[in-house]
């Protein structure tokens, strides 16, 4: 056979420094897409390097052992690639991935290629260092043949799963390409348009992942799961709310109500969506430090004692001690730490004032004043309107951002039947 070095060493070399490249420009791909083309890549040059071996070896002293060993490492390698590509149509499906059917090809294929140390019936070299193939010599062959029939088989399952052609068309050319070259390769002993045929597959299915419609499919993805952790996220701060109010039984839902009024001052003050998301967050989780506050003290009915509310004083602290370790959100023990700050400076538990409070911190603290005053507490039942629209005023500016308590009194004007105080 004649030798082709352009077309078998230097055409594989090319087209995988190609594929390096661009993998390495597109970082889109997903990690286990970009993992299995880098194997692949690997897999199909050392395949390259065992056939050079399998070529040159019998001319040389080496001895038949080493030339069976390359011989059985190439008939390992060949297949493997086709699993590969398998793998690719399937990568995102784990189950399918893992199942037998993938596998079982594989297992077949290796007992067939370390067959050649032990038995004749797969295949041998003589004393000569001569090739000779076995009565079950095709089994490498038949294996890589399965697998394109399974390529087939999921090119259609594809069309009818994702209801387009444009993958499934791919797949479909890929296994003929495929195909074409096992078939030179076995009836004209032309390794090099086997070789030809797997790097321009390798190639041509990257190009699908390039594809305006694999983009706007990931695309896809990607919102469905910022989706799903945004609703997991609602879901476990709001049950961690919910267990801090249940230690006080009088201001159940505080934090819910507390989360909403801040929401709305934040809309009203035209921030951005993104600020308006975490200061809902930080409402729901403004008193979570009260996990750290014993329930008798939490729950007494009586004046605290100096001791009691000095132990309280530490439920901000608390809170943004716990908040801290979530660094999705870096800023989200903002609200818990400062929300008993005070405009004018004689809040807990730092003592900053004006705009050095945090704005989401001084959201909150407006948010909080209305709710536990419109609220019944252990202590007294909930306040009316006028007494609450009134304290607002009275504290404007002391206690209170006058700008952000300028606003709770617009909705509280608003208000006129009083209804705020319970949704």
């Amino acid at each position: 056979m004649h030798y082709d070095y352009f077309t078998i060493d230097y055409f594989p070399i090319i087209g995988s420094i190609f594929l390096l490249v661009f993998l390495w420009k597109n970082s889109h791909l997903e990690k286990n897409v970009r993992l299995l083309f880098y194997i692949l890549l690997a897999v199909s040059n050392i395949e390259l390097v065992t056939y050079n071996l399998e070529l040159f070896l019998p001319d040389t002293d080496c001895s038949k052992e080493l030339i069976t060993l390359v011989t059985c490492i190439g008939y390992i390698l060949r297949p493997l690639l086709m699993y590969m590509l398998v793998l690719l149509v399937v990568r995102d499906d784990t189950k399918r991935r893992k199942s037998f059917a993938l596998v079982i090809p594989q297992l077949v294929n290796f007992v067939f290629s370390i067959s050649g140390f032990f038995t004749d019936i797969g295949y041998n070299y003589d004393d000569y260092k001569i090739f000779h193939r076995g009565p079950l010599g095709w089994t490498s062959h038949i294996v890589m043949i399965v697998y394109l029939v399974m390529l087939l088989c999921m090119s259609f399952r594809r069309r009818k799963k994702e209801g387009h052609q444009f993958e499934h068309i791919i797949i479909a050319e890929i296994a003929f390409i495929l195909t074409f070259g096992a078939f030179c390769e076995s009836l004209f002993a032309s390794m090099a348009i086997l070789r030809i045929s797997i790097i321009t597959s390798i190639i041509f299915y990257y190009m699908f992942f390039q594809s305006r419609i694999y983009r706007e499919e990931m695309f896809e993805k990607q919102l469905e799961q910022a989706k799903m952790f945004e609703r997991f996220s609602y879901q476990v701060v709001t049950a961690l709310a919910g267990t801090v109010d249940a230690k006080d039984s009088y201001t159940n839902g505080h934090s819910q109500r507390v989360a909403d009024y801040a929401k709305e001052i934040a809309v009203r003050l035209k921030c951005s969506p993104e600020f308006i998301r975490d200061i809902y967050f930080m409402g729901l989780l403004h008193d979570i430090g009260k996990i750290g506050i014993p329930d008798c003290i939490i729950n007494k009915t009586g004046k605290l004692t100096d001791e009691e509310y000095a132990v309280i004083k530490t439920h901000p602290v608390i809170g943004s001690e716990v908040l801290k370790k979530i660094t999705e959100m870096p800023n989200l023990y903002c609200g818990a730490r400062w929300h008993h700050e005070r405009y004018d400076g004689k809040g807990y538990p730092d003592g900053i004032s004006g705009e050095d409070i945090p704005l989401e911190a001084r959201i909150i603290a407006v948010a909080d004043a209305y709710d536990a005053m419109s609220s019944k507490r252990s202590y007294r039942d909930a306040l009316p309107q006028a007494a609450v629209k009134a304290e607002i005023e009275r504290v404007k500016g002391t206690q209170l951002d006058p700008k952000l308590a300028q606003i709770m009194l617009e909705m509280i004007g608003e208000d006129i039947d009083y209804n705020m105080k319970e949704h």
